[in-house]
């Protein structure tokens, strides 16, 4: 019997193992699900950052990522009413008077004031940082310092001209107090004044005091200056404790400023607080609690002459002096 014939194809049998499921990139949702988490993860990592953070290092973490540019206005940045004047509009009456209150910067001019003396505008006059007294003011007031707003634009516009320095701007800090105006030398994560348990300054510390000398040399006011450290004790058998720290890095700022111009007969006083007025209290080894300050003091206004309120009075004529037996003068000592 002939073997049975057809045209038609073969028919062939696959066999697949396992479900068709795998076939349709089952491991996509996979990768979505792993880039959420991480998402997620990045989220949560972040919250805990700031929740974690003190408002010092959320001022380093923003100046860190600030880009920097040469015309960037720094006056009042980051303090209270960013920089503005609670004062009224309009142009500068009395250019000898406090540019608004402490805190604060100088009012821009509007249009149609016509006033353009305003320190960082062209044509503008350079003043001194120091207040003029007013007249006829009495025994026992103080002429105050600078304001703390003009001081900081003078010392970040001179840090702004040293590249060195470009880092350093969260370092310094600024405050109107009872007894002056305050300049706060921090140090911080990124940066620091001076080797851990040593008084001898940086490099660019003393870079950085040179500045500041710079400054406070266009004003007449005396200065104090005190050291601050953290908590961080020194070992139990040290002969050497926080107290001696402090003021030797008080001392060796103290030396900074007058190598660079002060005049020793301005420092009323140099002191070391070790770690009794910590800056961030809740923290006591924080790094900003290590610090120096640089106190520009209220001076005493010298007394009125006697018999005269406003202007000063007319000087008593001076005497000669008696003549002596033999009729000549005696001179005075």
């Amino acid at each position: 019997m002939a073997a049975h014939s057809s045209n038609l194809p073969p028919i062939i049998i696959k066999k697949v193992k396992g479900g068709r499921h795998d076939a349709h990139g089952s491991s996509t949702w996979k990768i979505a699900l792993a880039d959420f988490m991480t998402a997620m993860f990045i989220i949560f990592l972040m919250l805990w950052i700031i929740n974690q953070s003190t408002p010092e290092q959320k001022v380093s973490i923003a100046e860190y990522f600030a880009p920097v540019s040469a015309s960037r206005n720094p006056s009042g940045s980051g303090q209270m009413l960013n920089g503005e004047t609670i004062s009224k509009d309009g142009a500068l009456r009395n250019p000898s008077a406090p540019l608004g209150t402490p805190g604060g910067g100088p009012s821009l001019p509007k249009d149609g004031d016509g006033n353009t003396d305003v320190p960082g505008f062209p044509g503008a006059q350079p003043k001194p940082l120091g207040i003029e007294a007013e007249p006829g003011a009495l025994s026992g007031q103080k002429t105050p310092a600078p304001p703390a707003a003009e001081v900081e634009r003078q010392v970040r516009q001179a840090l702004q001209g040293v590249p060195e320095l470009q880092g350093f701007q969260a370092n310094v800090q600024f405050a109107q107090t009872q007894d002056g105006t305050r300049i706060d030398l921090i140090d911080n994560e990124k940066q620091e004044l001076f080797p851990k348990g040593s008084s001898r300054m940086l490099p660019q510390t003393e870079r950085l005091m040179a500045q500041v000398a710079k400054i406070i040399a266009s004003v007449p006011n005396k200065v104090a200056i005190s050291g601050h450290t953290d908590s961080v004790a020194f070992g139990p058998r040290s002969q050497y404790d926080n107290w001696d720290l402090s003021a030797d890095r008080a001392n060796s700022s103290r030396r900074a400023l007058t190598k660079n111009g002060i005049a020793d007969d301005r420092i009323a006083s140099v002191e070391g607080k070790a770690d009794r007025e910590p800056k961030v209290p809740e923290d006591p080894k924080a790094a900003s609690n290590r610090r120096i300050s640089i106190t520009l003091l209220n001076e005493p206004v010298p007394p009125a002459p006697a018999g005269g309120t406003g202007a000063a009075s007319a000087a008593a004529p001076v005497q000669p002096p008696p003549p002596g037996p033999d009729g000549r003068l005696i001179p005075r000592q």
